[in-house]
């Protein structure tokens, strides 16, 4: 203090606001719920403990304004209990966190109001510093239990919304457990399945499963999922359309983030129960995105219709792979005819795709009718050549 530093006049400092703290409590919690509308919405049982942890904030003050040093730890836990009990009520650390250095100034402006004599003035005056330490020890310790409480309350509910998403999955009852977790499953879903693709080491890695999470969250808080170093499952609630493109941005910022193409299938369960053999259409789509180097986007079946098709195991597969036996020791041939097929059978076009002069192209297309008895030059031939190519790059991804 600049007049009087002894023990008396701090003493005399904290009796005079102990005399005035029930109406100082009481200006700043009216002043708080004028200022902050988060705390105007607590429910009625959290706003009958406001009045407590005003007055136990204010008194712990004055017992480290007399003690002559901040709080330590050990008493901080009543302000550390009102910090979890407003994480578990959804009030933003932000707010949290303002409301203690609103309040201070409240509290200050109050009780300087009251002061009526020039000593008690220049001793609140003089107690600044006081105040700012006050504030340095106590934020940090409520911001701590805070962020810790709001971990585990969404680490929770994270493995609480991944069991659900597991056990849709596998076609398991999920009724208890969703009831448990307050967790909706009236109405249908989208079924996402992706897949990232391996990152190159050179690039440095990326924290992908972070990063996949992240934009999972970021889709909505109603999102279930399982998710993998490779990839995963998102189930999206479909009713009304209300995530209408939010699974295309989803993927897209997840191949921006993660620095790596990354391809989803996509289908839709009417229900629950459809849930499963959603997901093995979704899954199929994707890996057939992923093995045929489709570019990073969400695919439906319609862009992969065909070579949906061409995947399953059959008798016409396996004539498709056997019409370009011939040809696999002779990638030069398998390139004109994929340039062909590339360019909507544009020969120029073609020919420049691969760097090689038009006739160079016409005599190697003219090898592969000699080699396989099929002529890519007529309609009916190019189309066989076509899917013939399709599964031939899916087997060979296999």
């Amino acid at each position: 203090m600049t007049a009087r530093t002894d023990a008396t006049a701090l003493d005399e400092l904290s009796k005079y606001i102990r005399s005035v703290l029930p109406d100082v409590a009481r200006d700043l919690l009216s002043e708080v719920l004028v200022a902050v509308p988060d705390y105007r919405e607590l429910s009625a049982d959290a706003k009958d403990d406001l009045p407590h942890a005003v007055e136990a904030n204010l008194r712990l003050f004055l017992r480290s304004l007399v003690d002559g040093r901040p709080p330590q730890q050990e008493e901080l836990t009543e302000l550390i209990d009102v910090a979890v009990r407003r994480a578990r009520a959804g009030i933003p650390l932000d707010t949290v966190l303002s409301v203690y250095h609103f309040g201070a100034a409240a509290a200050w402006k109050s009780v300087a109001a009251t002061a009526t004599s020039p000593q008690q003035r220049e001793q609140l005056l003089a107690a600044v510093p006081s105040v700012l330490g006050y504030l340095g020890a106590v934020t940090p310790g409520v911001a701590g239990a805070y962020l810790r409480e709001r971990q585990d309350l969404h680490w929770e509910q994270r493995e609480a919304k991944r069991t659900v998403a597991q056990a849709l999955l596998h076609g398991s009852p999920t009724d208890l457990l969703a009831e448990r977790f307050g967790i909706s499953l009236d109405g249908g879903f989208e079924v996402l399945v992706f897949r990232v693709a391996e990152s190159d080491p050179a690039a440095g890695a990326r924290p992908v499963l972070r990063i996949v999470q992240a934009e999972i969250d970021a889709v909505s808080d109603r999102v279930l999922s399982t998710v993998e170093r490779g990839g995963g499952v998102v189930l999206v609630p479909s009713a009304a359309g209300e995530f209408a493109g939010a699974l295309d941005t989803f993927v897209s910022k997840v191949a921006h983030a993660a620095g790596v193409r990354t391809v989803a299938g996509l289908a839709v369960a009417e229900g629950i129960d459809d849930i499963p053999a959603a997901a093995a259409e979704a899954g199929e789509i994707a890996r057939l995105a992923y093995q045929l180097r489709r570019p990073t986007a969400v695919y439906r079946m319609a862009d992969v219709a065909l070579q949906y098709q061409l995947a399953r195991p059959g008798p016409a597969r396996s004539w498709l792979l056997t019409l370009l036996h011939p040809l696999h020791d002779q990638q030069h041939l398998l390139d004109a005819l994929r340039a062909l097929i590339d360019n909507d059978y544009n020969r120029q076009q073609a020919a420049a795709a691969l760097v090689v002069h038009r006739n160079t192209l016409n005599y190697r297309l003219n090898r592969v009718g000699t080699l396989t008895g099929y002529d890519p030059n007529r309609a009916d031939h190019a189309q066989l050549f076509a899917a013939a190519l399709t599964a031939y790059d899916l087997d060979t991804a296999e």
